[in-house]
């Protein structure tokens, strides 16, 4: 009955409709062919699956490009473009378990992540797409799967007098953006752009409002009070500091974890310590040579000198270390309180043939102190002492507002940070020193018929048999 009344419409249109309606099939049948492929690398996905039987099957399952794995299976994705309304609790325990692994997720409350599978949706985007675009309006909260997408903002350059637009950060899986324009009811500040294939979870306004606002908003007040602590923040406008919440990052480390070093650690940023306290230390690699029965030492500049360590035996040597209370090492009285040096340990790490890896101690940073402004990391590591707290700012955002600041910050650690040579230098006294104590000691033991002295009436601070620093 419907075909037939379809067909009879049909034939009572006029020439022009008949032509007006095959060009919007047309486009219709256009818009979803585009639409399968722009999403057609994770629709093609084929998970566990194996050879058959069928040849022309089995080919295109080994010749398939490989991308990055996604977090989500098809069915996964399926169930998060559901409606809210149609998503089952057998759906949204399963969801829950892998969104609240998400990294951005694990310092959100329990009852926040519960409503989370509820109100997120899957999008997809290939390379080179426009996800957000500054100054238009503000309508989804956006976190990354997998790939990669590129911040940008385009300002008005007095010198040049016309729009210039810079890239300002590159982001990855984790961590999400379009929370500004949400949270503060204004247009978006900058333009989103993937730079490869890129899987998204998103969140709409009205649920945000609903579920994330309070969460989002709390984070950025721990941040800006975070910030309010540092000096060098407090001439600073709110828009300098909203931007700051954009980029900034908490960390939190385990007693003896490595923060940072020149290989691991986030090197573009620069670390406000907010909690707890980092220690600096030095591995040296020295060479050993012995000259009428006495040791000379040298110190190996060069990586072919010695052999690489892997980093588990770094890490597992600073485990060892003993913590003491450190002492200054000459420095004035203007020192920051946060930064103390100290003297080098003797306690040789690593050995080969006529080769030792000494690890020392060189300074400590304290909370409020700052690290990874641009001084030197080369065979270097910094290791949280306790339960520590760092802020992560990118370097790049806060030499572009505050250039003069940060230099003399870099200068300052620079100055005040012994370098390698010093270092060494210390080293060879706290040897010396050793010798001469361990040759007066069994000189007093040998001439004890004179002296009377035995080893029981020997000071203990002669009697140690190595000096391990004033740490």
């Amino acid at each position: 009955m419907a075909s037939r009344m379809d067909r009879a419409r049909r034939k009572s249109m006029s020439p022009e409709e008949r032509y007006q309606r095959a060009v919007s099939a047309r486009r219709k049948f256009r818009a979803l062919v585009k639409l399968i492929i722009a999403n057609l690398s994770w629709l093609q996905e084929l998970e566990d699956e194996k050879l058959g039987d069928n040849v022309k099957k089995n080919i295109q399952v080994l010749t398939r490009k490989k991308g990055k794995k996604s977090l989500l299976t098809l069915k996964d994705k399926a169930v998060l473009n559901k409606p809210q309304e149609l998503r089952t609790e057998a759906e949204k325990n399963h969801l829950r378990r892998i969104i609240g692994n998400l990294k951005c997720f694990r310092r959100y409350p329990p009852e926040v992540k519960s409503q989370l599978p509820g109100i997120m949706y899957f999008n997809y985007f290939g390379p080179n797409r426009i996800v957000v675009k500054q100054d238009y309006e503000a309508l989804n909260l956006y976190v990354i799967l997998t790939g990669e997408v590129v911040v940008s903002q385009t300002y008005y350059d007095k010198l040049l007098k016309e729009n210039v637009t810079k890239d300002v950060l590159l982001m990855g899986p984790g961590n999400y953006f379009g929370e500004v324009g949400l949270l503060h009811n204004i247009a978006r500040t900058a333009t989103v752009t993937t730079t490869e294939a890129t899987e998204f979870l998103y969140v709409k306004r009205e649920d945000f409002d609903r579920v994330l606002k309070d969460t989002v908003a709390s984070q950025w007040a721990e941040v800006q009070e975070n910030m309010s602590w540092f000096t060098y923040f407090q001439n600073w406008s709110e828009v300098d500091i909203r931007e700051s919440c954009i980029l900034a990052k908490k960390k939190n480390f385990e007693p003896d974890q490595i923060v940072l070093s020149s290989t691991g650690g986030q090197l573009d940023c620069v670390y406000f310590i907010t909690k707890g306290s980092c220690y600096l230390i030095e591995y040296m690699t020295i060479k050993t040579t012995w000259k009428k029965g006495l040791p000379h030492y040298t110190l190996v500049k060069e990586a072919a000198d010695a052999e690489a360590r892997p980093p588990a035996a770094v890490y597992k040597d600073i485990k060892k270390l003993h913590k003491k209370e450190e002492s200054h090492m000459g420095l004035k009285s203007s020192l920051r309180p946060a930064i103390s040096t100290s003297r080098p340990s003797l306690r040789p790490s690593y050995t080969q043939p006529n080769i030792q890896t000494h690890f020392i101690k060189v300074c400590t940073f304290n909370k409020l102190a700052c690290f990874n402004v641009g001084e030197s990391l080369k065979n270097r590591i910094i290791v949280s002492s306790d339960e520590t707290e760092c802020l992560l700012l990118p370097r790049y955002f806060l030499l572009d507002k505050s250039m003069i600041t940060f230099k003399a910050i870099e200068q300052f650690l620079t100055r005040h940070i012994p370098s390698t040579e010093q270092i060494f230098k210390n080293f060879l006294e706290d040897h010396r020193w050793s010798y001469y104590k361990g040759q007066l000691v069994e000189q007093i033991l040998a001439d004890k018929a004179f002296t009377g002295n035995t080893v029981h009436n020997i000071p203990y601070t002669i009697r140690l048999a190595e000096d391990l620093g004033e740490i």
